[in-house]
């Protein structure tokens, strides 16, 4: 093994000499034997990439970021490489989705404000990438930046009717609304999408709940997808083991669980639940305000946004476990006990709620 290390080792520092000194075909050689030693190790494809880029092989460079960035475990600066070349290349509608890819990285690592640049930045190159805005829509709303998430909303329900789905649009707008009731644009477009000009005098229809497809994904969006649910999971086990280097309880066990399912919850793009009050946007956007209410030790603001989440129409046992705990904080306890009743029917959280309870 120390042998295969010491002429990986050489290759690589070869093969990024003759890329300095923009002898490319060499460099490739080098490179190409650094991964005979090594072949998942993630450098000597950027270096590759770089040699092909330099000769302007757009496609090999490209496939060798892309094995860069699945090695790497998704380092954005190899996603941004990738979404550059696709850019390049013509491909606007894969960049669009390699920069969706990458706000999902950073959403579930939780730097809210790189990840809007990459779904920014998605929608300018694709601006029917529907996904990417529902993502801004959450997240604005989610911040409290409320002219955002309205435009957001917008972009989402003139995306929906130009695919002929005018219940869903108006959905959007009525999410708008509830944010921003006076807003001129929002109420022209419910107009508009309910059937044009002859329709201005007419009064707006009850909008009932309607799935909406999925989005079709491409490898790189699915691969980091599955990067970022494995880097959330092993960050989250790292903290719990930071924070509480002792075995969990029944009860910290299941609060663990109820935040792991809340955040796959917000990840869900399907929304299942019937007449609800609230479209998954903002019942998500509540979610994780009520998630990061709750981190900072704000109760009454979690409260409030799980409350309000679930008035909404949310209905995950993981929601009524945590606002149950919160109302045990604030000696609400027979608000506690209606909620933790509801959160003991999945067995997840039955022997934690009894617990919970008792003490």
């Amino acid at each position: 093994m120390a042998q295969n290390r010491a002429r990986y080792e050489k290759a690589l520092n070869k093969g990024f000499e003759y890329n300095a000194d923009e002898n490319w075909q060499k460099a490739m050689g080098a490179f190409r034997a650094a991964i005979a030693e090594f072949p998942k190790a993630p450098m000597p494809y950027v270096g590759l990439g770089e040699a092909c880029f330099g000769l302007k092989q757009w496609d090999r460079a490209l496939d060798c970021y892309k094995l860069a960035a699945r090695y790497s475990g998704g380092d954005l600066s190899y996603l941004r490489k990738v979404a550059d070349i696709q850019e390049r290349m013509g491909q606007l509608t894969e960049a669009g989705r390699t920069y969706m890819a990458a706000g999902e990285l950073l959403l579930h690592q939780r730097q809210y404000d790189e990840a809007i640049s990459m779904w920014q930045l998605a929608v300018r190159l694709e601006p029917g990438l529907l996904a990417a805005h529902r993502r801004l829509a959450m997240i604005f709303q989610r911040q409290n930046k409320l002219r955002e998430a309205v435009r957001s909303y917008l972009s989402i329900a003139r995306i929906l009717q130009e695919r002929g789905n005018n219940r869903k649009a108006l959905q959007m707008c009525q999410a708008a609304l509830r944010i921003d009731p006076e807003n001129e644009d929002v109420l022209v477009a419910v107009k508009l999408i309910r059937g044009g000009e002859e329709a201005f005098a007419e009064p707006e229809p009850v909008v009932e709940e309607e799935p909406v497809a999925a989005e079709s994904e491409d490898g790189m969006t699915q691969m980091v997808r599955q990067m970022a649910s494995v880097f959330a999971a092993e960050q989250e086990a790292k903290q719990a083991q930071q924070a509480q280097p002792a075995p969990a309880g029944p009860v910290e066990t299941a609060r663990r669980l109820a935040q792991n399912q809340l955040a796959e919850e917000i990840f869900r793009e399907e929304d299942t639940a019937v007449n609800a009050k609230l479209s998954k946007l903002e019942r998500d956007a509540l979610v994780g305000q009520a998630m990061d209410f709750e981190t900072r030790g704000q109760v009454g603001d979690a409260v409030s946004c799980y409350e309000k989440a679930i008035s909404g129409g949310l209905r995950l046992p993981a929601a009524f476990f945590s606002l149950g705990l919160l109302y045990l904080q604030q000696n609400r306890n027979e608000a506690a006990r209606r909620a933790l009743g509801i959160a003991a029917k999945d067995s997840a959280y039955l022997e934690a709620c009894k617990l919970a309870l008792i003490g």
